[in-house]
């Protein structure tokens, strides 16, 4: 009786000791999203003993404490937000604090630093707050996101363009907004509060090789102007202009964007064709004269949006304009061929205006539900004009002249359902893509094509974890329907996709992404038209293409230290009977056209090293790179492998920024088209206070021309096609920003959707 007394005795005094009190709440911000990677922490007044938790990506947080533990105190921050205090008093039960709301700091944040973790993997993405001093030694949204380094990122400060270390372009966001380069330049840097890397997107991306999201605190009761200007200095031909403004008043914000990039340059082209014909073969070979090259992009935007309570709406305009009166394609030259000699004037002009209306809303639901709609309209007008002239002296001389003229007008509506859990999320999402295209042909030949076009996208997507794994399943279903007088085409591609991620330990992260997706001829490719290219050669559509199926496994390997971080990246992608050319020879002519043909295999690897020796005051970041291409096509078999190395050194002192970057010429192989990039290298050094900066750049500073290749690889008409330029070396440059604010600051609603339409669906001759 007394050992049973004496048992009862500890084991009531053991529960009692370790009895638990559950401490559980959700963190959001003021326009109820879930904050992902808030620290609350526990806090004892006497002892000053903590204990930290860190909110999920539902916001959901848990702490389980002793009740022989007794913590005062329930703190909650998240960079860029006021700190949460919770005062607990005889806390003796589990306690669920419910929606924590987070607001926006009032006071400025720029001689603060946050010291912690700065990079938060998830299995779709990376979730990197920038440190103080890259955020002060950017003067623009794109400026913070070259200082940022991103693996597997490339800026080209020259053609103003973010794209994936494979070429591939980079869709881009603000506040979950698809967005654009210049609204990424219109960015004060000292307003961003995040930026999402989404290296492996999941099934609501529609196939997008990256995507970054950079989310942004805007203002109350006040607003922003700001400015970007770059202007060549040696070649007063560059340059770059960017104004923007915004206003915030209550519940509303309105915000425009004005962009314009122009050049005026010259190139140079030297061609080698070779035409085998059946009884024989003719060299021709073409060495160019300078020839301009000049272009103007402007771009404009205008957004209202409205917030309340858990809804937002939105309303934006955009409206592209670009007018090319000299192309970068045109060239005057002279050809020699069989013991002849001819001269060459090729020209080109064309314009294009794309004004579009997007309409959008989102609200949350009770439950943690979430739905999202988003509704565009686009008008796409667009000409050209080209004349192609091949003249000997005492003959007449034979020109091919061609004029097209394009309208196309589309529709595109999306819906997104959210649901989330204690430890998971569902989503169903459908889009609908409604265009029609009108273009007319005329000169040497007419014609006028009418093309109807639809793609309809389903898809449902299961996000869980279970201990350190992290998975996705996705299931899609697209169908494509395209008709063009009495052709059509309709197909149906299924779209499951495969996301898993594994946090071996906190430094070192496992990712794997596979999936099946597809998509549709362009509507240039499938015009029932040709075009003369020259005496020698014509372009043709062909009509009866059909739907690819594409296929992509990724694997990626990220391990973080205080000093160094190493990444390690490989995939496999495979395209399915890929629309890719090939060449004919009717009538004595070359003809250049598309067709299914039978696969397209790619490999691309490369390792990312990430030096910080002394933390951000230096930075250098090393890429090796391989890739390997297999082009299969019905009559054709063609590979191509490609070594190369990008390197990126930043140093950062007080208000100095000094920046290099370089890279070895990137090749990518296409059917029978080979093309390589140019090699380029630039260093800029910048002095940036709070309100302006100024920087020079040079651009290729150690070349002595700026060279890109095409080569076309065809058995019987292949061609090697050289241009450079020696207006695009040793480019001395100035860059001036400057940001007038006013307000308090206030994180506006985010826009989670937005789609665009900008291919004019055009065929030209060239």
């Amino acid at each position: 009786m007394q050992k049973t007394l004496l048992l009862l005795f500890f084991l009531v005094l053991w529960t009692s000791l370790n009895a638990q009190i559950n401490i559980t709440g959700l963190v959001q911000d003021e326009a109820g999203h879930p904050l992902e990677g808030a620290v609350v922490s526990l806090v004892s007044d006497g002892t000053k003993e903590k204990q930290n938790a860190i909110s999920d990506a539902n916001g959901r947080f848990g702490l389980a404490v002793n009740k022989d533990k007794h913590f005062d105190n329930l703190l909650v921050t998240y960079l860029g937000y006021a700190d949460y205090h919770v005062r607990l008093e005889n806390v003796v039960h589990d306690l669920y604090l419910g929606e924590i709301t987070m607001l926006p700091v009032e006071r400025t944040m720029q001689e603060v630093e946050v010291v912690g973790q700065r990079e938060i993997q998830k299995i779709d993405r990376k979730i990197i707050i920038p440190s103080k001093f890259q955020l002060k030694a950017a003067t623009s949204g794109f400026g913070l996101l070259r200082n940022m380094q991103l693996s597997g990122i490339r800026l080209n400060t020259i053609d103003n363009t973010i794209r994936t270390s494979t070429g591939e372009p980079v869709q881009l966001r603000i506040n979950g907004v698809k967005t654009t380069v210049a609204e990424i330049k219109s960015i004060r840097p000292h307003d961003v509060l995040r930026v999402e890397y989404y290296d492996m997107p999941g099934a609501r991306y529609a196939g997008a090789a990256a995507v970054i999201d950079i989310i942004v605190r805007y203002k109350e009761r006040g607003g922003n102007v700001s400015g970007d200007l770059t202007n060549g200095i040696s070649m007063l031909g560059f340059g770059e202009y960017q104004l923007s403004a915004n206003y915030h008043e209550g519940k509303s914000e309105l915000k425009a964007v004005a962009w314009w990039n122009r050049r005026d340059l010259k190139w140079i082209r030297e061609n080698t064709e070779t035409y085998h014909y059946n009884d024989r073969t003719l060299t021709n070979r073409e060495i160019g004269d300078p020839t301009k090259a000049k272009f103007n992009n402007f771009d404009f935007s205008l957004w209202y949006s409205y917030a309340v309570n858990k809804s937002v709406f939105s309303v934006i305009f955009r409206d592209r304009y670009n007018h090319v009166p000299n192309s970068t394609t045109d060239r005057i030259s002279t050809l020699y061929t069989e013991n002849k000699t001819y001269r060459i004037n090729d020209f080109m002009r064309t314009h294009d205006n794309s004004p579009s209306l997007d309409l959008y809303f989102h609200t949350m639901l009770p439950h943690q539900q979430t739905i999202y709609f988003d509704l565009v309209g686009t008008y796409i007008g667009s000409g050209s004009n080209r004349k192609f002239t091949l003249f000997e002296t005492g003959h007449n001389d034979q020109d091919f002249v061609s004029e097209t003229t394009g309208r196309k007008y589309s529709l595109i509506a999306e819906g997104i359902y959210e649901k989330m859990f204690n430890r998971s999320k569902l989503s169903f999402g459908v889009k609908h893509t409604q265009m029609y295209t009108k273009n007319s042909y005329s000169g040497t030949i007419e014609n006028l094509v009418k093309l109807n076009t639809s793609e309809t996208y389903l898809y449902t997507e299961w996000l869980s974890k279970l201990g350190k794994l992290t998975y996705t399943l996705g299931l899609g279903v697209m169908r494509i329907y395209n008709s063009q007088a009495n052709n059509s085409l309709s197909s149906l591609i299924f779209r499951p996709r495969l996301s898993l991620a594994y946090n071996v330990t906190n430094s070192l992260v496992i990712k794997y992404t596979g999936y099946v997706s597809g998509y549709a001829p362009s509507l240039s490719n499938m015009s029932d038209v040709s075009q003369d290219i020259d005496i020698y050669q014509l372009r043709r559509g062909n009509p009866n293409l059909k739907a690819v199926t594409f296929v992509s496994n990724s694997l990626s390997v990220d391990w973080a230290t205080k000093w160094l971080n190493v990444g390690l990246y490989g995939r496999y992608s495979y395209d399915h009977k890929p629309i890719m050319e090939e060449t004919l020879l009717e009538n004595q002519r070359f003809v250049r056209t598309m067709n299914n043909q039978r696969g397209f295999h790619r490999i691309n690897t490369r390792i990312d090293f990430k030096l910080h020796p002394f933390g951000d005051w230096l930075s250098l970041q090393v890429t090796p790179f391989f890739n390997r291409f297999i082009s299969n096509g019905n009559h054709y078999t063609h590979t191509h492998a490609n070594w190369g190395m990008r390197g990126q050194l930043l140093a950062m002192y007080k208000q100095w920024l000094l920046a290099a970057e370089m890279e070895t010429s990137q090749h990518s192989l296409w059917g029978e088209t080979l093309d390589k990039e140019e090699a380029s290298h630039n260093i800029a050094l910048g002095y940036n206070k709070d309100k302006w900066a100024v920087q020079l750049v040079v651009a290729n500073p150690f070349t002595t021309l700026y060279t890109t290749e095409v080569e076309n690889l065809s058995r019987i008409a292949p061609a090697n096609k050289l241009a450079y330029s020696r207006n695009l070396r040793r480019i001395l440059m100035i860059n001036v920003s400057f940001n007038l604010d006013f307000g308090k600051a206030k994180t506006a609603g985010n826009k989670r959707i937005t789609n665009t339409d900008e291919n004019t669906g055009v065929l030209h001759g060239r």
